[in-house]
């Protein structure tokens, strides 16, 4: 027995009212049960949601739990309201007197038409969806997508959002983002070229180069590994050194400056030159008369 068929003679008989507005009133007595039950359910979905998807105390605001936490959060909330907010509107329809089961075989159909159509909207939807249950990717990972590199600011089922380094906010698409590359994952490698002209003795630059490395591995501790010096590599019209260190992915780029600066001014100690780009000025006879006088 349904809790109309059974409200609808008892407030007949307790208040004397038509059966017709007994059973209007049954009916949205019923729907406002209904939804204040689902209220209290989504209430009690979105507090356990977010227990669970809290960022955890202590730890890194870079860690991959706090970034998952970021990224799931908002989304599993969103999930559910939307969820709840269809129910709740399937209910208020039925209690209208509306054939849900029509309304639902019709809105499949056009769903089915709607997806042939959108295709595209499907790929991002579904790559979405994996990017998030693998963890590939998450709020405040550094990508790089193509010839762009940003800070990820939110990442949904439909698209993901980019803050550039000049500051605009780029939005891809979930489906654009095939291939990608994530520099916040584990550890990353600080890659500092040196070009020195030609005439330089090498083996006394790499020296410096590694003593650079080491002290600044000591001194700041920003170093997973010990930074070591990579070969020699040849430019248009110097030699290239490369000095490599292991570090925290969030710390990279404050590494390079970093190391960019201190061997420049061990160069400076050691007297190494850095090349510098030849410049031709051409000046015509007339001008350099001008000067002249």
């Amino acid at each position: 027995m349904s809790p109309r068929s059974f409200l609808a003679p008892l407030l007949a008989r307790l208040d004397g009212l038509d059966p017709v507005v007994a059973h209007a009133l049954t009916r949205i007595a019923s729907v406002l049960a209904a939804l204040v039950v689902l209220l209290l359910v989504y209430r009690v979905l979105t507090h356990v949601a977010a227990r669970l998807l809290a960022e955890p105390e202590g730890e890194s605001p870079h860690s991959p739990r706090v970034q998952r936490a970021k990224t799931l959060g908002p989304l599993v909330t969103n999930a559910i309201r939307w969820i709840f907010l269809f129910v709740g509107f399937v209910i208020v329809l039925r209690e209208l007197g509306v054939d849900v089961q029509a309304l639902l075989v019709s809105a499949g159909v056009l769903g089915l038409a709607f997806s042939l159509g959108a295709q595209s909207l499907i790929r991002d939807l579904i790559t979405g969806f994996f990017l998030l249950f693998e963890g590939l990717i998450a709020v405040g990972d550094t990508i790089e997508v193509g010839p762009h590199v940003g800070v990820v600011e939110a990442v949904g089922l439909r698209v993901t959002r980019v803050r550039m380094l000049n500051g605009a906010l780029r939005v891809f698409p979930n489906g654009q983002l095939t291939e990608f590359a994530n520099h916040d994952r584990n550890w990353a490698r600080a890659v500092v070229d040196v070009g020195v002209p030609a005439e330089v003795d090498v083996k006394h630059a790499m020296a410096v180069l590694e003593r650079v490395g080491r002290a600044w591995a000591e001194e700041t501790g920003l170093a997973v590994d010990t930074p070591r010096v990579q070969g020699v590599g040849f430019g248009e019209d110097d030699v290239v050194l490369r000095l490599l260190a292991k570090v925290d992915p969030a710390r990279r780029f404050e590494a390079e400056m970093e190391l960019r600066r201190r061997i420049k001014e061990a160069f400076d100690r050691e007297q190494i030159r850095l090349p510098f780009a030849p410049r031709t000025v051409l000046v015509r006879e007339a001008e350099a008369k001008e000067l002249l006088t």
